[in-house]
């Protein structure tokens, strides 16, 4: 696991971990087929083991949505790094999602994650398994959020389809603002290191728009409550349209509560993890990607499987 006191990035202004799971247990039945146990030993330790399989002991990081519901990120051990699981545990409605992270499935593309959502319930004695699950939602389409990451971060997640989020730097704001607002203090920094590592990163982001114009990446959305909505992209289109295949590849799931437009989740990338939270406010002010035309080819995508599933009413 990485180290929780690095804070770097969108993870420097992070809520504190959560440690309420510390000693309970969860019978696991997802819809899949496994049947999942999960003893959490403390606030950092959990022992996990699938039906008819030894107990693993891995470390955990816990972030709250809200009073009931509980977003996991564990690394295992077998994964050798390159997997990543979160499961988000909804006490209320005994309903569990777990999202596989998956690095390097595709050996000519490695900076690719696979990113797949699994849903089940959480098994309590006595009582039957809920009716109802977590899925996949379209209720989001249409809005714009502003999240607010750090004090020099902010950027507009527009949710242009079930499928398809699109951003930009937020209304009022160009490139070249949201550009000094990341890299200006760094420039007028007295360290020449850090000058020129701010000024490779204005050229990176210049260059980058010759061969992506504007950020435009798949997506998935999962209810899970009235209030609560899971979110997730992945950067397939940055890098397969990158020189090389060198750039983007990463990623970031959101657990949002969208009555507080308050967010928590886990921000990734090949090689790298970190838990992150965020405030955002809604804009009902049009943008002009709302109506821009794709650039992009979306027919072999392959990195986030639900995109091909079908997407029921809410």
């Amino acid at each position: 696991m990485a180290d929780k006191n690095q804070f770097t990035g969108l993870s420097q202004y992070k809520i504190a971990f959560n440690y309420e799971l510390a000693g309970k247990h969860f019978h696991l039945i997802m819809d899949s087929g496994e049947e999942v146990s999960m003893y959490f030993m403390d606030g950092e330790n959990v022992q996990i083991a699938e039906k008819g399989q030894p107990y693993v002991f891995e470390t955990y990081e816990c972030l709250k949505g809200d009073d009931v519901t509980y977003l996991v990120h564990t690394q295992p051990e077998s994964g050798k790094g390159l997997i990543n699981k979160t499961y988000v545990l909804d006490t209320a409605q005994n309903l569990v999602t777990l999202v596989l992270m998956e690095e390097a499935f595709d050996p000519e593309h490695p900076r690719l994650i696979r990113t797949t959502p699994f849903f089940g319930a959480i098994k309590v004695p006595g009582r039957k398994l809920p009716t109802i699950r977590h899925h996949l939602s379209k209720r989001m389409v249409g809005k714009h959020i502003v999240w607010h990451y750090n004090d020099g971060m902010a950027l507009q997640h527009i949710y242009y389809s079930p499928t398809v989020v699109r951003a930009s730097p937020g209304p009022g704001l160009t490139q070249e603002d949201m550009l000094q607002n990341r890299f200006g203090e760094d420039l007028a920094s007295d360290d020449p290191d850090r000058r020129a590592r701010a000024e490779a990163g204005i050229r990176e982001f210049t260059e980058r728009n010759e061969w992506y114009p504007f950020y435009e990446e798949e997506c998935f959305h999962v209810w899970i409550s009235d209030r609560l909505n899971l979110f997730c992209f992945v950067e397939e289109n940055m890098t397969m349209r990158s020189p090389g295949f060198k750039s983007g590849g990463g990623g970031i799931l959101l657990l949002q509560d969208i009555e507080r437009c308050v967010d928590v989740g886990v921000s990734f990338s090949a090689g790298e993890y970190y838990m992150c939270t965020a405030f955002g406010e809604e804009n009902n002010i049009e943008d002009p990607l709302d109506s821009a035309e794709s650039p992009f080819d979306w027919t072999d995508l392959k990195c986030m499987p639900s995109v091909h599933w079908e997407i029921p009413e809410d």
